[in-house]
């Protein structure tokens, strides 16, 4: 290929380094991987490769179709499958492994439709096409230009991040991660080589671990599957219950070795009885509700620890709280939503949080619902008298979604009460 690995420029110099990114195609490239120029698809071009692991090898390709560069992971799990060199195809290492090999692509498969579909969430690293061929099976994504967690404190010296800083990291990773368990999927490999803080400064999600599920499954053995330090207990048995406190551990385990510069105790060995020391321990400037928020997440039995991605993040302090503040005539008042993200608002004391004591407003009038993921607010009316809000009038059964800072507002004869939605 006359073009370069890296950038697909035609300007590569005759000694092989590209005269546009400095590539140079002397680089080491794995045995295992594609030849460089090989056509995937019947439009992606192979360049250079980006990375390999336990199941698969990750690399830079050209599209002719869209002429934009992107990356490419081929299913290659190395336990269990090898390349035929003369014809790039990949096969079982044997017959007994031929049905754990097949399987493990289904699972690669459907990992990469579900992820397909969460193109809208902006930290979740989009995935543009998947498909067959070479009796293996490719997953087509954006190419992310950044750097890893661990990447990026390396170029910038420093051993630690700020710990305001890696706030704002794990909140957008954690509100990536609460989508992706919303379709079902867990991540199982949460950590700083596997989120990347690209050019722009925006957080993504890489390398999910659907695979690694029946990996688990298989007799072959897990040493690949596991992530020292960040890797919860359940995931070193077959029989381990995992669940989105599974990716709470790693998403906790990360934030602590981002704002401390070390990993926790392997989770084998805090059963054993290794103590773990906490953030207020190793930093005295870490307040303590984020300190006992991480030492919650981080609870190594799983029915301890916290359940959730969205509870994590509320302990952290790192959603902020939703709250409407009501003005009327002579009155304001600031009210707070309950642990669901919801408020109701009406004239029975027994079925709602706000309580006006107006005839006309009905018995329940509204409910305000916070999502924290798109951080929007949704009113759905229940009254024949309406609810107003900045978006337009809301009849009986109607809703709309409202982003803070707007407002909704109740018109009876005696008052107007008008409630603006704010997150502090």
């Amino acid at each position: 290929m006359n073009l370069c690995p890296n950038c697909f420029s035609s300007k590569t110099k005759e000694q092989g380094t590209c005269s546009v990114c400095g590539f140079s195609a002397s680089t080491y490239r794995d045995k295992r991987a594609l030849p460089v120029g090989i056509l995937l698809h019947e439009r992606y071009v192979v360049g250079r490769v980006l990375g390999m692991g336990g199941f698969g090898i990750t690399y830079v390709v050209y599209d002719q179709k869209t002429q934009q560069r992107l990356a490419i992971k081929e299913y290659f799990p190395a336990e269990w499958a090898m390349r035929v060199f003369q014809g790039n195809q990949i096969i079982p290492n044997s017959q007994s492994q031929e049905n754990v090999y097949r399987r493990g692509k289904e699972v690669f498969l459907n990992e990469a439709k579900v992820l397909s579909k969460l193109r809208y969430v902006p930290s979740v690293v989009d995935v543009l096409d998947f498909f067959q061929e070479n009796g293996t099976a490719y997953m087509v994504m954006e190419l992310l230009e950044g750097s890893t967690l661990s990447g990026y404190m390396k170029q910038r010296g420093i051993p630690m991040l700020p710990w305001k800083e890696a706030n704002q990291i794990i909140r957008k990773a954690g509100l990536a991660l609460q989508e992706v368990h919303r379709q079902m999927l867990l991540h199982r490999d949460i950590g700083p080589d596997n989120i990347i803080i690209s050019k722009d400064g925006n957080i993504h999600l890489i390398d999910f671990g659907a695979t690694r599920v029946y990996a688990m499954n298989s007799e072959k053995s897990m040493s690949v599957l596991l992530k020292p330090g960040f890797t919860p207990i359940e995931q070193y048995s077959r029989s381990g219950k995992q669940g989105p406190w599974t990716d709470v551990y790693a998403l906790a385990a990360t934030y602590y070795y981002l704002v401390t510069g070390r990993k926790p105790p392997e989770a084998p060995d805090r059963v054993a009885g290794v103590r773990m020391r906490t953030l207020s321990q190793i930093n005295e400037e870490i307040p303590q509700r984020i300190s006992r928020a991480v030492e919650h997440a981080l609870q190594f039995q799983w029915k301890k620890r916290t359940a959730t991605v969205e509870e994590f993040l509320k302990e952290m302090g790192a959603l902020g709280n939703p709250v409407a503040e009501l003005v009327s005539q002579n009155h304001t008042e600031r009210y707070y939503f309950d642990k669901n993200n919801t408020l109701t608002i009406g004239r029975k004391p027994d079925r709602n949080q706000v309580v006006l004591d107006d005839s006309q407003v009905s018995g329940m009038h509204c409910k305000i619902c916070y999502d924290t993921s798109t951080e929007s607010f949704l009113v759905k009316n229940y009254s024949g008298n309406r609810t107003y809000t900045s978006k337009g009038t809301l009849e009986k059964g109607e809703f709309v979604c409202l982003e803070k800072g707007s407002w909704i507002y109740i018109q009876t004869i005696r008052e107007r009460y008008i409630f603006y939605m704010e997150v502090e």
